[in-house]
């Protein structure tokens, strides 16, 4: 940490400019204290590393509870510098003994007070979620910046995205879902735009960098509404994937239903109907790969309704909650507070787009199979037909691109 105070409460940052050699005359004559425990601390004077306090071992301290690295360190330091610089009044490691929590950074912008949180190494789910929690209770709205350190790759449009990082995302008014990241050692921040998980922790995304001195404040305080990527290009690829990959001999739970699934209908797992694996509306709050769940709410509850008999929303909720239920199909955490049945609704209204159900215009909630599906004789046509719904996706506009 940058901040500590002496014994009479007056507060002594590194982030002011020192000479050496008056920080090591103070740190002969005087004693240094945590602000937020009220405990000694160390001041760090290294030749190559930043200037900074650290608690003594064996301190119990929420603020020693996550040691911070340099790379933690430096970052934060920018980032308060670059707020500065844009005449903005920042707060450095800003206690707020309501909450009992300090934010890296503490700033008002167009009248909203913003806590930053520099976030570089992983985190207790339920500690992230106490954070964010608090300040929202005193009216402070949370921006998680991840280190640039967290950015895992995997090809043009692929990331690996883990559970707490889920927790950081900003969305936007379109239910764009995306992650605000900095490098200090690249002075820069980068933008995971427009993600679309395919399993647990891969997702589809678009990536943009932008150097530090030409970033706005808008850029982490505004999400982005534009949709950068043809989202439905890349999911063909990985519907290709998941037709032409090797069966493992050890599945997962989700898995080996639905291996179990398509076998008791006589259905190759490589040809999966076009009914099913599809990004539909809030098809993240469920974190098993999407095809998982749709492939079985497809055959053990929507193909067993009568054709043109109605049925109602609730009998695909309550055919999927013991599975959800059972952690088969577990939950995404995340801090939007919204039902996981939204997910069913936009299968459910994807369904009705492609012309495999009718809902009732007179009902709510009661919805009618018109059609069977299809199950193609090869992959190659299976590949053909899934490409044949961009068609129809294209000219019904639908919100998958």
């Amino acid at each position: 940490m940058f901040n500590a105070k002496f014994e009479d409460g007056t507060i002594i940052s590194m982030i002011d400019d020192w000479r050496i050699d008056e920080l090591r005359e103070l740190r002969n004559k005087r004693k240094f204290y945590c602000p937020v425990c009220n405990s000694l601390v160390q001041l760090k004077l290294g030749v190559k590393k930043l200037w900074h306090f650290a608690h003594k071992a064996n301190v119990n301290c929420d603020e020693s509870l996550e040691r911070e690295s340099m790379y933690h360190l430096k970052g934060k330091k920018r980032l308060y510098h670059w707020l500065q610089n844009q005449g903005i009044e920042v707060a450095l490691e800003c206690y707020l003994p309501i909450i009992r929590q300090r934010p890296d950074l503490l700033f008002r912008y167009n009248k909203i007070l913003y806590a930053i949180e520099f976030q570089c190494s992983p985190i207790n789910l339920t500690l992230f979620e106490k954070r964010t929690r608090g300040y929202q209770e005193i009216g402070i709205v949370p921006i998680w910046i991840l280190g640039g350190n967290r950015v895992k790759r995997h090809g043009p449009k692929t990331f690996t995205i883990k559970s707490f990082e889920w927790l950081s995302c900003q969305k936007s008014t379109n239910q764009l879902h995306q992650l605000i990241y900095y490098c200090p050692e690249r002075d820069c921040f980068a933008r995971l735009n427009q993600i679309t998980p395919y399993t647990s922790i891969k997702s589809l995304a678009s990536y943009r960098e932008i150097p530090l001195l030409k970033t706005p404040v808008d850029f982490i305080v505004k999400p982005d509404t534009q949709r950068s990527f043809n989202l439905f290009e890349q999911w063909l690829v990985i519907r290709k994937h998941w037709r032409y990959q090797f069966l493992t001999p050890y599945p997962v739970k989700a898995e080996k239903m639905i291996r179990n699934v398509l076998y008791k209908y006589n259905v190759p797992v490589s040809l999966f109907p076009l009914e099913a694996g599809w990004p539909t509306d809030y098809h993240y709050l469920i974190s098993t790969p999407t095809h998982y769940w749709q492939l079985y709410l497809l055959f053990e509850c929507l193909l067993q309704q009568s054709i043109h008999q109605p049925f109602s929303r609730n009998l695909v909720i309550q055919s999927l909650f013991p599975h959800i239920h059972n952690n088969i199909f577990p939950l995404r955490q995340m801090l939007e507070g919204r039902s996981w049945t939204l997910a069913i609704d936009g299968y459910l209204s994807f369904l009705v787009q492609i012309g495999f159900l009718m809902k009732d215009p007179e009902s709510r909630g009661e919805y009618q199979r018109i059609r069977n599906i299809e199950i193609s004789p090869s992959i190659e046509k299976a590949i053909e037909k899934d490409q044949s719904l961009k068609l129809k996706h294209h000219s019904k506009q639908s919100r998958l691109h």
